[in-house]
């Protein structure tokens, strides 16, 4: 017993590691992220992607039925359509199965493969529009605090994605920035940059080159901005967006809207069990 205690001793606890290196890229698998694409990036525990991929997926399709019920009546009746005729649906079902499996054409949703740990892109197309559809999942997360997602840990919108250089990266933000800063009342915003797996471009350029696309008559507020600039760069693409309330909403990060990296609310006290004691007459 004694020895075995010894070896205790010196034995190194293990340590689990949910969160990733922004320099770690999965094993397999292919980055087939490409310009022009709309979506959602979202960031999970390592080595869970498969799960997290599956339960944000369950989620953004409940919200869809929510705020595009139109287009979930169009599938439906699209589908009911096709069903009438039997013969064509039944050579349709056997041609398929001789083509390679492709993702449904009628998904709001697709997962579109990064091969990095910890990040997800999922596609979407119209009518989801990402900005606002995060933005609601992410209020009415804050308001019922109540937990929808077991392994992931951040929504991030993208209006859209380009090359990762510079020139590339100024033309899109003109059509993102501009409707909302140029000819605009004065707003504060903030750049909020990250680059990953992708040594070419410097932080501060790409935040520089935005600043100057926001142009004059707006002012920087790190704290408390009315507008963030979301840039998240992964290998050859960049990704941009631009939110509200991202403080407010913990940087779109929903395990600390939930107060889960601060360890969550205390639980409630247990009421102390006092003894009975027994009087002498």
């Amino acid at each position: 017993m004694k020895r075995a205690s010894q070896g205790n001793e010196h034995r190194k606890k293990r340590t689990k590691s949910y969160h990733c290196s922004k320099e770690r890229t999965g094993s397999g698998g292919t980055f087939l992220v490409q310009p022009n694409m709309s979506g959602i990036m979202v960031t999970c525990t390592r080595s869970k992607e498969s799960r997290a991929q599956k339960e944000v997926i369950d989620l953004f399709d409940e919200y869809a039925k929510k705020m595009y019920p139109d287009d979930e009546a169009k599938a439906q009746g699209s589908e009911e359509e096709e069903e009438l005729d039997l013969e064509a649906q039944v050579a349709k079902e056997l041609a398929e199965l001789k083509q390679p499996v492709k993702d449904n054409n009628r998904s709001l949703f697709s997962n579109i493969s990064t091969n990095m740990d910890c990040v997800l892109f999922i596609r979407t197309r119209a009518p989801v529009e990402p900005v606002p559809f995060v933005h609601r999942i992410l209020t009415d997360l804050k308001n019922n605090k109540q937990q929808r997602t077991r392994y992931t840990s951040r929504l991030l919108p993208v209006e859209n994605t380009c090359h990762a250089n510079l020139n590339a990266i100024e033309k899109m933000a003109e059509s993102i920035l501009g409707p909302k800063f140029h000819n605009q009342p004065a707003k504060s915003f903030a750049v909020v940059c990250r680059i990953r797996n992708c040594t070419k471009l410097d932080r501060m350029e790409v935040i520089q080159k935005l600043a100057s696309v926001v142009g004059q008559g707006h002012r920087v507020a790190l704290e408390n901005p009315d507008l963030a600039i979301i840039v998240e760069i992964c290998q050859n693409i960049c990704m941009m967006s631009v939110v509200e309330d991202f403080n407010e909403l913990k940087k779109y990060n929903l395990e600390s809207i939930l107060g889960l990296n601060d360890g969550g609310p205390p639980p409630p006290k247990k009421p102390k069990q006092v003894a009975a004691v027994k009087q002498d007459d």
